[in-house]
């Protein structure tokens, strides 16, 4: 896990590289992480699989896990399920941002403990703000009902 309250290790995984690096510099902007002589409050890990995001989980401990759902070997959903299990109180928050956009994948995404359901394209300021959220550690709690805002 962390190293301090304000340092923050996140996890992005996706096997779009070009995904991958818009996610990473909107996660540090998020963070106030960009810029020259900024000082570093994220240490952010990649992976495009979801077998080798598993192993990084394992041995990283990510605080955040920023994840499309459509991943070759594990999929996301699997990866989210794994985490709570291994890890319950200790795993990551997990943010999808997925190209799958049907309501009922971001329910049960939701249901299955995912602090945010990101759909592609999305606006930047709104993912700029949902991580900022998580990186503060105020993770939602998901009381079965349809939410207007996850």
């Amino acid at each position: 896990m962390a190293q301090t309250d304000s340092w923050k290790q996140v996890l992005v995984v996706d096997p779009d590289r070009e995904s991958r690096e818009r996610v990473i510099q909107l996660l540090r902007e998020a963070a106030g992480d960009e810029g020259e002589g900024s000082e570093h409050h994220l240490g952010i890990i990649e992976a495009k699989d979801g077998d080798t995001a598993w192993a990084m989980l394992e041995s990283a401990r990510p605080d955040l896990l920023v994840c499309e759902i459509l991943l070759e070997g594990l999929n996301g959903m699997q990866l989210l399920r794994r985490a709570r299990e291994r890890f319950d109180a200790e795993a990551p928050a997990v943010m999808f941002v997925t190209s799958m956009s049907a309501e009922v994948d971001r329910y049960w995404a939701l249901r299955n403990g995912a602090a945010a359901f990101v759909v592609k394209p999305f606006e930047e300021g709104y993912f700029r703000e949902r991580s900022a959220r998580l990186l503060r550690n105020e993770v939602p709690e998901f009381d079965g009902n349809w939410p207007n805002e996850l």
